[in-house]
């Protein structure tokens, strides 16, 4: 899609609504997606999409009324519709309790750093061309391949009747998972990878993580875990998943407002967390696919909410710093863009985690799965190993454990149960598939150790 040419159109829709005395807002979302599925070794799907959706908010004293559509740019009729929809909308809508800020841009802004080409454009015969590579002489009569490729570009702009500025944004990202499964032992392993640019791909970095875990998970004894406390080190993306929600319960202002949130406002200025710990929201950082401008136009800083531990403040979106007499931070975004500084353990992969089970047992989990928030307040979290996970033994061997659970608080193992964190980082991405495409990823160490970790669950077999 060419993006001046949208512009023009969105601009044309703008002038529609001044004429109808609608003061609103105009936004589009552009998605250009490829989806590769894998199942039982072979393509079980291979599919590609391109979808424009525009969104029509209208804004009246306390009252907001929104319309989305999804069409071609050409077809106008529809496009004007809504923003009739959104006005008649407006009359019925209840009242807000506060009087929610108009956006007023005051300058244009187009950020394109993190869009690129090759990786929209990428074919299907290089996606199998990786794919092949990965998983090369790892599959057999027992052992399957699936998981999936999704690639593609999002394009938003957003303007309002206030001024005829827009907020031009476009990326390119891809989420790569793929799985090992044995038919007859009923086990799974994994390897992800997060690209924002096509020389981020690296299937060999893909095929190495799986040869180290197949072989483990086809020599190594496996075991029923005692219960009780145990040396963790998480994986990227288990690292990731507490990560997404120490940010939500941890920074997010209208949470703490809500009371669902592990800080108070007394606590800005104190000690939260281990020192270990710097909370980055970055919107420069092109890896986790940043924003740099919201949807007011206001240009986005770089800023630690946890600086050494130390808690910073709250984020406040707009609407919850209408709601709440609070001040706006800039963060009017589709996603944000957060980043965990790595520590000084020069422990980077597994192979060196058996050279470090020298002093204590170490069991390493990749990944948490069916995770939920038990208490908010607290910051108490449960979540379950599944596949992936290894017990690095003392005596040098390697164990492969069942499934075991932990349910643990965020301000614990972000706090004194921080033993290290690796020294260098990796990007996990967290992209949902089932909606309009909004790529999300976290910057995290490759490992984070805690000591004390509860096996509360521990499965008796695969």
């Amino acid at each position: 899609m060419q993006i001046k040419q949208a512009v023009e159109q969105l601009k044309a829709l703008r002038a529609y609504a001044i004429s109808k005395n609608v003061r609103a807002t105009l936004s589009l979302h552009r998605e250009d997606s490829h989806l590769v599925r894998l199942a039982n070794s072979g393509v079980s799907l291979n599919t590609s999409e391109a979808l424009t959706r525009v969104s029509v908010t209208a804004y009246a004293d306390k009252k907001t009324a929104g319309v989305q559509v999804m069409c071609d740019l050409a077809d106008k009729e529809t496009l004007l519709e809504a923003v009739d929809k959104a006005s008649e909308m407006l009359q019925y809508a209840s009242p807000l309790n506060y009087s929610p800020t108009f956006p007023v841009i005051d300058e244009s802004s187009e950020d394109r750093a993190g869009y690129d080409e090759g990786l929209a454009h990428i074919s299907n015969e290089d996606i199998l061309a990786y794919i092949n590579t990965a998983a090369e002489g790892l599959e057999n009569e027992d052992i399957k391949l699936s998981g999936n490729f999704s690639v593609g570009s999002t394009l938003s702009i957003n303007l309002s009747t206030a001024t005829e500025h827009t907020v031009v944004w476009q990326a390119t990202d891809a989420q790569i998972t793929l799985v090992l499964s044995s038919l007859q032992d009923k086990w799974e392993i994994n390897a992800e990878q997060s690209a924002a640019r096509l020389s981020d791909l690296d299937p060999k970095a893909m095929r190495k993580r799986l040869s180290f875990l197949r072989d483990k998970y086809l020599t190594c004894e496996a075991q029923q875990l005692p219960l009780g406390p145990c040396r963790v080190v998480f994986g990227a993306a288990a690292t990731a998943e507490y990560l997404s929600l120490l940010c939500y319960l941890g920074v997010d202002g209208g949470m703490m407002k809500r009371d669902n949130s592990i800080n108070l406002k007394e606590d800005i200025g104190k000690q939260r967390l281990s020192e270990k710990v710097s909370l980055i929201e970055d919107p420069a950082c092109l890896d986790t696919f940043a924003i740099p401008a919201d949807n007011h136009g206001r240009r986005r800083k770089k800023k630690a909410w946890y600086d050494k531990g130390v808690f910073t403040g709250f984020i406040w979106t707009q609407d919850a710093a209408d709601e709440h007499g609070e001040t706006a931070t800039g963060h009017d975004v589709a996603h944000l863009s957060y980043s965990l500084l790595p520590g000084d353990q020069k422990v980077n992969e597994l192979e060196e985690l058996s050279a470090l089970a020298k002093e204590g047992d170490l069991l390493y989990v990749p990944y948490l799965h069916y995770t939920g928030v038990v208490n908010a307040t607290e910051g108490l979290i449960t979540g379950t190993s599944r596949f992936g996970a290894l017990m690095f033994k003392q005596d040098g061997s390697i164990v492969v454990p069942y499934n075991v659970r932990f349910t643990e608080k965020l301000g614990d193992l972000f706090g004194e149960k921080l033993r290290w964190l690796s020294s260098e980082t990796t990007v996990y991405n967290t992209s949902s598939t089932y909606d309009a495409r909004n790529p999300e990823a976290l910057a995290v160490p490759k490992l984070m150790c805690c000591d004390d970790v509860k096996v509360e669950i521990s499965n008796k077999s695969y």
